[in-house]
């Protein structure tokens, strides 16, 4: 995919998937308890089912976070 600066052109899956698929930093936001926004940087990837998956470990406030709230947004740094 050749760089461009942002725009609002439309993507399809298969065009998101090839810009993310390279790029392994990742930001994490989950919501806290009371409701206040959490954001990690983690590692990240895209799995065989054309999944993003995220690298942490359990018992860690980002897992709890999105285990009690599966609301969770990725922004994938380029």
């Amino acid at each position: 995919m050749a760089r461009s600066i942002a725009t609002n052109r439309t993507v399809d899956l298969s065009e998101l998937l090839d810009f993310v698929r390279p790029r392994r930093h990742l930001l994490l936001a989950t919501t806290r308890r009371d409701g206040r926004p959490q954001v990690s940087p983690v590692s990240g990837g895209i799995d065989g089912q054309g999944r993003i998956v995220v690298s942490t470990y359990p018992g860690r406030a980002k897992t709890r976070n999105a285990e009690r709230d599966a609301r969770v947004s990725v922004l994938v740094l380029s």
